[in-house]
């Protein structure tokens, strides 16, 4: 598995937009100053940093979280595992064994099993 395939193994069990059904893009959510969404990882200091001085922005490094956004609607599911616990308003419970999954997964990815359609 390469490195994006793992960030994204919590949200392999989403298929599509639990809002309109529609297809889920791959990316990332990151805060220095508000919410922004692109499919690219960037480093703290906005995009210019980046550009202008590379060796300097790694330094101020910022967590990327992986998430899935859809491309119709604009929901996002964003994976906050990577910066604290999942609230529970976010998770509903297997059919089949129980554990905690994300709300909009179509599939438990422990068991497999197929969930009902959440709504």
């Amino acid at each position: 598995m390469n490195e994006k395939e793992v960030e994204f193994a919590r949200l392999i069990s989403v298929k599509k937009c639990p809002n309109c059904g529609s297809k889920l893009n791959k990316g990332y959510f990151t805060a220095p100053r508000g919410m922004f969404w692109d499919t690219k990882k960037h480093r703290l200091g906005t995009m210019v940093a980046d550009y202008v001085m590379p060796r300097f922005s790694s330094v101020f490094a910022l967590e990327n979280s992986p998430a899935l956004k859809c491309e119709k609607c604009g929901v996002a599911i964003i994976d906050t595992g990577r910066i604290g616990e999942t609230l529970r308003g976010f998770l509903k419970k297997c059919v089949k064994c129980d554990k905690d999954i994300p709300i909009a997964s179509e599939e438990c990815q422990y068991c497999g099993t197929k969930q009902p359609e959440y709504g």
